[in-house]
């Protein structure tokens, strides 16, 4: 349904095996802490504003409450932002990679080969499992700068049938490390190998 968004970016006999695309609400509740704790903010400072209103020194804290507010401007901002990338963002997996399409201004390509996936986890949180969805996380972790945490990996969140995805991505992952490490032409006539022709 989705092959073609990618079709720009496929080398040469690479063939798409699934695409698919978040669920709006799981995409959308991505941005739905910092919009709430923007809209607090919001509210606590229109608290004040309510009670300067009138007041001589009153049009001059509109600057600083201008300033104040960027919390909400900030989740208001990012829930906007969750919205338009909504229309790009699309994930597949090829006989070769994982691809992952997103972008706000304009559209993005980021992609993992499978013989580069270390691991493969599956996790579905009551969000995703009242709606029957899931998330993959592939080569998810944490990585520590000083003071700081950075989460690297990629997410194929919010989509259908999470189970079934996993499992292929698992098997695709090692079928293509197998034929690395042991092409077919050294292996022992005992052992016929994995299977790594893919059909849709």
């Amino acid at each position: 349904m989705y092959e073609r968004e990618f079709y720009d970016i496929l080398n040469s006999g690479e063939r798409i095996l699934w695409a698919d695309r978040p669920n709006r609400i799981v995409h959308m509740m991505r941005a739905l802490p910092m919009l709430i704790f923007g809209l607090l903010w919001g509210t606590f400072d229109l608290f004040f504003i309510l009670m300067i209103r009138g007041n001589g020194p009153g049009l001059m804290l509109v600057p600083f409450f201008l300033l104040h507010l960027f919390p909400l401007w900030l989740g208001v901002g990012g829930m906007l932002a969750t919205l338009v990338t909504y229309q790009n963002t699309i994930f597949c997996y090829t006989d070769k990679r994982v691809i992952v399409r997103s972008g706000f201004w304009g559209v993005d390509y980021k992609s993992t080969e499978f013989d580069a996936i270390r691991t493969i986890e599956v996790n579905v949180n009551p969000l995703e499992n009242s709606m029957g969805l899931g998330t993959i996380r592939i080569n998810e972790e944490h990585v520590s700068n000083g003071k700081s945490t950075t989460r690297l990996g990629k997410r194929l969140y919010g989509i259908s049938r999470p189970y079934e995805v996993y499992k292929d991505l698992k098997k695709i992952s090692l079928d293509v490390r197998s034929d690395i490490y042991y092409p077919n032409q050294y292996r022992p006539s005992e052992n016929r190998g994995y299977n790594t022709e893919y059909r849709d």
